[in-house]
Formats: C-alpha cells, structure tokens, sequence
C-alpha cells in the first residue's frame, strides 16, 4: 500500500480537485472551483460556475459523497510516499476510537451527527441540502451523517464520506456514479449518447484513419494470443455524445476511443467534433500504447449554462478514478474528481 501512492501518483495526472479553492488562469490545466466550502446558507438557484460540486455513489441504500478536495489539500496525507495514506487511515481510527469502539476486524463506521474532528475530512454539515444528478434525474437529499470504509484503504483515495438520503422515488444503478451539488439547474447524467448505428458508423470513419499503425492483441476461444492492426471499433471501445461542449453553440459531437493493445496499454482519445469530422477541441489527445486511459463516461450540465461537463474515467489497467471537466476559455479544466481506487 505505501509503495501504491508513489506509483498511482505517477500514473495519473489527475488536475486537483473537488471543491478547491483556488484558479490558475495561465495554466492548461486550471481548475474552475468553489471560492467557499459546502455549507447550508448557499441559495439553491446559483448558476455561477464557482459552486461546489463532487461525486457521489450510490451504494445500495444511500449515496457517500466523495469531497475529495479535504483529502487533497492536506499535504501531509498527500505524501508520494505512501506514509501519508497510512497516516490518513490511522487518523481516522483514532476517531472511531475516540466515539465507538474501534475493532480491528471491523470496516465500516457510521455516524449521525457531526464531530469537531470531522472538519479535517468533510465539508459537509448535518442537514445541508444537496441536489444529485443521475441518469434517471435530478433529486434533493439531505445530508444524514458521515460514513467511514477502512477496506478502501485499498485504495488511493478518501475513505471518510458524507452519507445522503435521496427520497423514495429515486432510482439508481448499481453501484452509480452521480455528481452532487447545491445547484437545482444541474440536469441528469446522460451516460447512452448516441445510440444510432448510423451515427456511430459515421463518426467510426472519422477516427479510424488516426488509428493506423494502431494495434492490439485479441483471443480466441481457445486462448489463442494473436496481434492484430485496429480495423474497427466495438462497443465497449467507442463511446458518442451530442451536445454543446465548448460554448459555440453549434450542432457538436463528443468522441471517446479507449481500446486495449495488451495487457496493460491502451490507446484513447476524446475529440470534439463537428458533424463533417472537423475536430473542434481535444480534450486528450490521442495516446497510443499508453500505459494509462482517459475514457468519456457521461455528460451533464451542472449550472444549467447550455454548456456540457464531461465526466471521464481516467486509469490504469488496475485502477482509476472520475474526474469531471468544464470547457472555459479554450481549455478544458477539471472541477472535482473522485472515487480513486487502485490495486
């Protein structure tokens, strides 16, 4: 586990976080995040793009919302070396120990109402009101309490949680990805796209030519290895949205390419394109044979501005994490990310 952060860290370059506090406007990496923490006294109708947000996960029985940016900004926690993951964990079951009995063999903690101690971990308050934005919609919930993991220790992420309790009618997937924030413009995640076979075939032909020289390695029924050039894609490998991603106005089409040439390389690419097959904006440029992905998951629109965020899920062949982007000045920036895991 220590030697994983060193190794995660530099496999990914994950652009800092959730709910932030700071903008760098000369860099291609700059962040759009919030210039206050969570808290109740915030309006519900805001569409500036300075709000918090943050992912959440729906677990079964409530969403646990990742605000990832407490964990990042705590330097001693963000240790490469993996000390300060260790660090973080052992905080954390000082806590447990503090408030409940701590058990070794035991993983998950609840709490229902708020500790000092919590500051360092949340900026969630018992009683806020969150909206969720889902595939099936837009809900309201409340925060209920806190919720620890100690088995995400695993991880490389934060394994202390907000807990919400959406209301009765609301659905979700197993184990779904929401974005969480105190915007009721935010519409839901749309994670289909584009679903007409024409459509695809037509923006196939336009990533193919910039696929040549591409390989990968296929099997067959009996386990047979052979390596083969890239003459098409499937559709686990293709992914196509439509909407406004830079602003413009125009009729744009979001283009997401992630395919295994082995083991543990891959080659991705999220374009923005027109409907003649001009790129308009690369979100990632193309990476062949990288070690590391970048694949387009959903889109929503979380201020309610037209134009759309993108939620991509950036890894490795044994981990990843979610990051969600806003196109601003020519340049996309990455406004919170969550949910890191790895092996």
């Amino acid at each position: 586990m220590k030697n994983f952060i060193l190794i995660f860290t530099a496999l990914f370059i994950f652009t800092s976080v959730s709910c932030s506090k700071k903008q760098d406007e000369n860099s291609s990496t700059q962040k759009l995040s919030p210039d206050t923490p969570l808290t109740t006294k915030k309006k519900d109708d805001r569409t500036s793009l300075n709000e918090p947000v943050c992912f959440g996960r729906w677990d079964g029985k409530k969403i646990i919302v990742d605000d990832y940016s407490k964990y990042s900004a705590n330097e001693k926690l963000m240790d490469s070396t993996g000390m300060g993951y260790e660090l973080y964990g052992n905080d954390l079951k000082a806590v447990i120990g503090k408030y409940q009995k701590y058990d070794e063999q035991k993983y998950e903690y609840f709490f229902d109402d708020y500790k000092p101690e919590f500051e360092k971990y949340t900026s969630f308050k018992i009683g806020d009101k969150i909206y969720i934005s889902a595939s099936s919609g837009v809900y309201k919930a409340e925060v209920k309490g806190y919720y620890i993991n100690l088995d995400d220790m695993i991880g490389a992420g934060t394994i202390f949680y907000a807990v919400l309790n959406p209301p009765p009618a609301a659905k979700f997937g197993e184990n779904e990805i929401v974005v969480c924030s105190f915007n009721s413009s935010m519409k839901p995640v749309n994670r289909k796209g584009i679903t007409n076979r024409d459509i695809q075939s037509q923006f196939k032909a336009f990533i193919l030519p910039k696929l040549k020289g591409i390989k990968k390695t296929e099997y067959d029924d009996k386990g047979r290895e052979s390596v083969k050039p890239v003459t098409g894609l499937n559709d686990e490998e293709f992914r196509l949205f439509e909407g406004n991603f830079t602003g413009s106005g125009g009729n744009e089409f979001l283009v997401s390419v992630n395919l295994r040439n082995d083991f543990t390389n891959f080659t991705s690419l999220i374009f923005v394109m027109d409907g003649e097959g001009k790129i308009l904006s690369e979100m990632t440029t193309l990476a062949a044979n990288s070690f590391t992905f970048s694949q387009a998951e959903g889109i929503t629109d979380i201020n309610g501005d037209g134009v759309m965020e993108i939620i991509t899920y950036d890894g490795y062949y044994e981990g990843g994490g979610y990051n969600l982007h806003k196109y601003s000045g020519g340049l996309y920036k990455t406004i919170t990310t969550g949910f890191v895991f790895g092996v």
